[in-house]
């Protein structure tokens, strides 16, 4: 039950947002009484820091995903980058702006722990890749992993306040490729072309599924 109870509010929670449901909420849609939801969890911020912990965890367990595939620094950046996106697509923005509104402790926690899972390894990967040749060597990984969660921050607030004109995709596709050939020695731009073609419509496919589950 505990568990059902955790599944229900990560999907209700990083799709709707946590202020949309009040416990008598979950408790009605869940089928059950207040009573029973309050013997597995005290109180709405316990679920939320569950909920939050949970997000970590998968993030982080994506990530070690990517880390044991045997591929060049390339791949491996786009391996990573890719998984981002996706989770930039999964979770509503909304989600995040109830953490930081009104759980800044967990708001804080959780923004940490992702950001370091992620920078962490790019940085490790730039590196790598620089001494490959692939990735430009006058970069600065530690400052452009810095500059790059800026503006993906910027570029999440961003999408989830269009309407129109463009798809959150397109936004995050567009932010991608200025990343990438900012990066990349012009002598590897003929390689990420090549991954970006498949890469694009891999995570096409992946979202299409999304959407449809």
């Amino acid at each position: 039950m505990e568990q059902l109870i955790l599944d229900t509010a990560y999907q209700w929670f990083t799709t709707q947002g946590v202020q949309s449901f009040t416990m008598d909420d979950i408790a009605s849609r869940l089928g059950m009484s207040k009573k029973t939801l309050y013997r597995y969890f005290v109180s709405r911020q316990e679920l939320v820091e569950k909920v939050a912990n949970r997000l970590s965890s998968d993030y982080e367990a994506a990530m070690v995903t990517v880390d044991e595939k045997p591929v060049d620094s390339l791949r491996k950046l786009l391996g990573y980058i890719g998984t981002v996106l996706n989770y930039c697509k999964k979770i509503n923005p909304v989600f995040f702006t109830d953490l930081r509104r009104h759980y800044p402790v967990q708001w804080v926690e959780l923004n940490k722990s992702m950001e370091n899972t992620i920078g962490s390894r790019i940085i490790r990967t730039l590196e790598t890749g620089i001494q490959e040749g692939i990735f430009r060597g006058n970069l600065h990984p530690q400052l452009v992993i810095a500059i790059w969660q800026q503006h993906l921050a910027t570029d999440f607030e961003f999408a989830s306040r269009l309407t129109n004109d463009y798809s959150k995709d397109e936004v995050f596709r567009q932010a991608l490729y200025l990343f990438l050939y900012g990066v990349v020695t012009p002598a590897a731009i003929p390689s990420l072309e090549e991954e970006l073609s498949s890469f694009t419509n891999n995570t096409h496919e992946q979202t299409q599924l999304h959407t449809h589950q």
